[in-house]
């Protein structure tokens, strides 16, 4: 199999090849490694780690020793997440100064303990804080399916990562839309996880009650496997028919002002899951409006958190760090602790009532991104790359507020335009199945 061939294939895809002898993992490992390189796309690579960790698989697989089915299988991790022995710089050339990790951070032991092959780190939104996907520090990849545009942000080297074959899936993180909006913009199936369901612990914060990691892939079953290996877990998906499920598709704000393209696709793809005998019921959910007006009266939970965080940083380096990162962060600064303290009164009550109140419905639907990717070099100045961001976020926003597992799926091939499936807390398997029938009705398979 040619080189360009092999790093088009996905996790199920790979694992299927390992074990019909088909390919082997160092073989596959040089076939990305061959054009893995420091840039836009990676800050850092991690060639004599991955091809080690190749060796072992392949000596795993002739023993007939086998992990999971990520076992062989390159990846990408974004470059917020300790691996031992590398600096975690999350996008800072500040926090690039760094000492390096001592230890993986627990998903990564996890990843590294079902056998995947670590290509390096990639690039991001600087401390995870956009949605757009910019970093003036080392630089912006373009979206893969629109030469020039914006990749989506936070998780922007890992989304073209994938999307252009310099990986067979990322780990992303997810703290207002930083796995989903650039899975949406680079034709992935992107998932934000429950809150809790994989531990932060040794991934660089943005807020510590909204943070989230999840995978970033080619297919929705290759998000499955991943997540499952970051669980330490082998539970089988078993993709289920959804006639007779009622889906919630809410008419306020999520609708606001749509892109002509990405409001047809999304209408399309409604149709064809009522057709299949999905119930839509179109309603105003009063809650996406409270989450706004909480987040406009106390400030938002990232501005709160991270300032706490990084305000020693700021004071001694903030001159070298993105200056919308930092404006983003200063914005509430002056807001009194009870404001913070409201915020999560406020968040929890919503929280509590949310699925009560929607009891009757199964999952959520919305376009992920209201907005096509826009060009990188429209953004020069900081009031039009400010609106685009709260674009970019406005949608997937609501549901970190909230707590729940989210999923992108692209609807419309080579297309950078994604679908939103919001489930109830860890209700991943159920998202994901109504994006797999979503994916069978793009590719057809």
């Amino acid at each position: 199999m040619k080189q360009e061939a092999i790093r088009q294939l996905g996790i199920a895809e790979l694992a299927l090849a390992y074990r019909q002898g088909k390919l082997k993992a160092v073989q596959v490992a040089e076939a990305y490694l061959e054009v893995v390189a420091v840039g836009s796309v990676y800050r850092l690579t991690m060639p004599e780690k991955a091809l080690k960790q190749a060796q072992k698989a392949d000596k795993d697989f002739s023993l007939a020793i086998e992990h999971s089915p990520l076992q062989g299988v390159p990846i990408a991790l974004k470059d917020l997440i300790d691996t031992e022995g590398e600096v975690t710089a999350a996008g800072s050339k500040v926090l690039a100064r760094q000492a390096p990790a001592a230890q993986d951070a627990p998903v990564v032991a996890k990843l590294r303990s079902a056998g995947a092959v670590f290509l390096g780190k990639t690039n991001m939104s600087e401390l995870a804080f956009s949605g757009v996907g910019i970093n003036p520090h080392w630089g912006t990849p373009d979206a893969a399916l629109k030469a020039g545009a914006i990749p989506g942000g936070s998780s922007s080297g890992s989304g073209v990562a994938v999307a252009k074959g310099l990986a067979a899936a990322a780990l992303g993180s997810d703290t207002g839309g930083s796995v989903r909006i650039p899975s949406a913009f680079n034709g992935l199936v992107g998932l934000k996880t429950t809150d809790g369901l994989l531990p932060t612990v040794g991934a660089v914060a943005l807020s510590t009650t909204l943070d989230t990691l999840g995978p970033m892939t080619k297919s929705v079953y290759d998000a499955w496997l991943f997540l499952q290996a970051m669980l330490g877990t082998q539970e089988p998906l078993s993709f289920k028919g959804v006639s007779g499920l009622k889906c919630l598709v809410p008419t306020n704000i999520l609708q606001d002002g749509l892109d002509p393209e990405v409001e047809e696709a999304f209408a399309e793809n409604c149709q064809y899951l009522s057709r299949l005998g999905v119930e839509l019921e179109a309603r105003a959910v009063p809650e996406l409006d409270e989450i706004q007006t909480l987040y406009a009266r106390y400030g938002s939970f990232a501005s709160h958190e991270s300032y706490a965080l990084y305000e020693e940083i700021l004071q001694g380096h903030g001159d070298e760090m993105d200056s919308r990162v930092v404006k983003r962060i200063m914005q509430y600064a002056d807001m009194p602790a009870k404001s913070y303290i409201r915020l999560h009164v406020a968040r929890e009550a919503i929280r509590r009532s949310f699925w009560q109140r929607y009891q009757a419905f199964d999952a959520i639907l919305a376009p992920t991104v209201p907005i096509l990717p826009p060009a990188i070099a429209s953004l020069k100045e900081d009031a039009e790359f400010f609106r685009v961001n709260g674009l970019c976020l406005r949608n997937t926003m609501p549901f970190n507020f909230l707590g729940t597992p989210a999923v992108s799926v692209p609807v419309k091939r080579d297309m950078p335009i994604g679908l939103m499936i919001v489930t109830r807390p860890y209700q991943e398997a159920l998202a994901l199945n109504l994006a797999r029938v979503i994916e069978i009705g793009v590719r057809g398979y």
